[in-house]
Parts: C-alpha cells; sequence; structure tokens
C-alpha cells in the first residue's frame, strides 16, 4: 500500500518520511537519509524519494520471489541469488546498487550529451533563421527599389504622352 507523504521518519519520528531506503526497508527524512549515507555500513544504500513512496513495491524474482541482489551484466538483467547460481553461475556480476548507480551515471552523461547537442542545434537554427530574415529583407528591398524605377519610368512616359496631347 502506497505511504502518504505525510508518513514520518521511522528514525527521528519528527520529520516527514519522504526517502525510502531499499536496503533498510525504513522511511527516512531528508536529515536523516543523509546521516544514513555518511555511515560506513550504509554509504551504498539506494532511496526511493517522493510524495508517493510504495514501500511494499521491491523488486522481486518472479520465479523464486526473492529480492534482486545482483547484475548479470552478460544478460543485462537484473538476479536473484538462486538465479545467479542455476541460470548465471558463470557470467559477470555485479552489485545491483553498484550497476545501478553506474547506470544512472551513463544515462545524465547520455542526457546532457543530448542537451548539449539540442542547444548547438537550437543556435544554428537561430543562426540561420536570422540569416534567412535578413536574405528576406534584401529581397523585398531589391524588389521594391526595382518596382519603384519601373514605377518612375511609367510616370515619365504617362507624362510625356500627356504633354503630347
Amino acid at each position: 500500500m502506497a505511504q502518504a507523504a505525510a508518513s514520518t521518519c521511522e528514525i527521528c519520528t519528527g520529520g516527514p518520511g519522504e526517502h525510502y531506503c531499499q536496503q533498510c526497508d525504513q522511511l527516512f527524512c531528508g536529515s536523516c537519509k543523509l546521516s544514513h549515507l555518511r555511515m560506513k555500513i550504509s554509504k551504498n544504500h539506494t532511496f526511493l524519494s517522493g510524495p508517493n513512496i510504495n514501500k511494499e513495491e521491491k523488486l522481486f524474482c518472479t520465479e523464486h520471489e526473492e529480492i534482486f541482489f545482483f547484475y548479470c551484466n552478460d544478460c543485462d538483467t537484473p538476479v536473484c541469488r538462486i538465479c545467479s547460481v542455476e541460470k548465471h553461475s558463470r557470467h559477470l556480476m555485479t552489485d545491483l546498487t553498484k550497476s545501478t548507480e553506474k547506470l544512472k551515471s551513463e544515462l545524465v552523461k547520455n542526457i546532457e550529451s543530448k542537451v548539449t547537442t539540442s542547444k548547438l542545434n537550437l543556435d544554428k537554427i537561430e543562426k540561420e533563421t536570422k540569416t534567412y530574415r535578413e536574405e528576406v529583407k534584401a529581397v523585398i528591398k531589391t524588389i521594391t527599389d526595382e518596382g519603384n524605377h519601373w514605377k518612375n519610368l511609367i510616370d515619365k512616359k504617362v507624362d510625356s504622352f500627356v504633354k503630347l496631347v
């Protein structure tokens, strides 16, 4: 069942329990979370944060109903302890938390790269739009000047015909 944002910290019981430690199965306030992460034994713990934390929602192996502890690099999937022995015994395995952090870091780099590329593309579009607008203004000026030139020639011809009549 989802925990409301009004849940209290299970450590100090004074602050709102907005951060859920997946390894300890406890809600923490911001201060207690920082203290928890400073401790040597829990420095690599992972947290879910937000207003609608579901403490009950854990990633379980559907076959063994065990929590995932490892990440199989060969199969690119999280695995439980039983699967790590039965199906992935000779595969390269890493700690799920470390793998998650690595994937998160790669994702952040990927997003930053896309943002940088997008900014460069936006700058290029803005520059080309400015150039296009300047070219349009130049064409309009040329057309207007040419139109005025022809109008003056026609006006002179009309005046000369009027004088002849």
